[in-house]
């Protein structure tokens, strides 16, 4: 078994990716609106379970995982990714396995009643909290810098949260059948610490914890990069491919997934 420390593995926690960050920030706003091909074959791609393709996770949402400790109204316990994804993410696995590493999945697709609890409610309500001084339209902001808006009926095609589409994915990395490699957050950590680049600049002194986070983002980052995800800027943990976001931020014309034909109801 391989150590992080050598073999190709080691070249990707050295790269820095705070330009590549940088500029996916300035493009994100208004991804919402970027279009849609809704008569683009592709997404017509089903979805497949991911734990019965060979990547480990637990939906966070319905085990009642931190930070949250209940599970929230709404959830499943299901892993459900679009299937060209879940081959993509095997690919990935494959080049962790001979470091005796795997990603580890948070949460896939969603359904509309857990966007509309944290978009809605957990979030505005939290910040309120925090900022008793926040206008409205502030924490609104803030809102929609972690959680999209959701739908009070059905969702628009042309417009879809990105975890609806089947297509965005929350995840990190493992030792296989053990603890997670350390990010400087927890998943779903609200907070600057959660941007992707956080830790691209050079710690001050030793700075071992800052430093170790700084690679280990890296290598989730690349890799998933490599295999064609791209990376929501302020959430190190989320990467899409063929949603809106995805295709603003790598300047395709169009994305190509929507609500998927096999979505379960909720």
């Amino acid at each position: 078994m391989m150590h992080l420390t050598e073999g190709p593995l080691a070249a990707l926690r050295d790269r820095p990716l705070a330009a590549e960050v940088a500029r996916a920030a300035t493009l994100r706003p208004g991804y919402r609106d970027h279009p849609v091909a809704l008569d683009d074959p592709r997404g017509a791609a089903p979805m497949v379970e991911l734990r019965d393709h060979g990547i480990a996770g637990a939906n966070a949402y319905h085990a009642g995982s931190a930070p949250y400790h209940a599970r929230i109204a709404g959830s499943v316990p299901d892993l459900l990714l679009r299937a060209p994804l879940a081959a993509r993410l095997a690919g990935v696995n494959a080049r962790l396995a001979p470091y005796g590493l795997e990603l580890w999945v948070f949460d896939a697709w969603r359904p509309i009643a857990v966007q509309n609890h944290f978009h809605d409610h957990w979030m505005p309500d939290r910040l309120r909290a925090l900022h008793p001084d926040w206008d409205a339209a502030r924490v609104a902001a803030e809102t929609e810098r972690y959680w999209a808006r959701g739908a009070a009926g059905p969702i628009v095609p042309a417009s879809p949260p990105p975890h609806a589409t089947g297509a965005a994915v929350d995840l990190t990395i493992r030792a296989r059948g053990g603890a997670e490699l350390f990010m400087g957050t927890i998943f779903d950590d609200v907070s600057e610490a959660s941007n992707t680049d956080h830790f691209e600049p050079e710690p001050a002194g030793l700075a071992v914890s800052a430093r170790e986070a700084r690679a280990n983002r890296r290598l989730l980052y690349w890799l998933m990069a490599e295999a064609g995800f791209a990376n929501n800027p302020t959430e190190w943990w989320h990467f899409s491919r063929g949603d809106q976001m995805w295709a603003r931020l790598t300047g395709a014309a169009a994305a190509f997934y929507s609500v998927p034909p096999d979505a379960p109801a909720g």
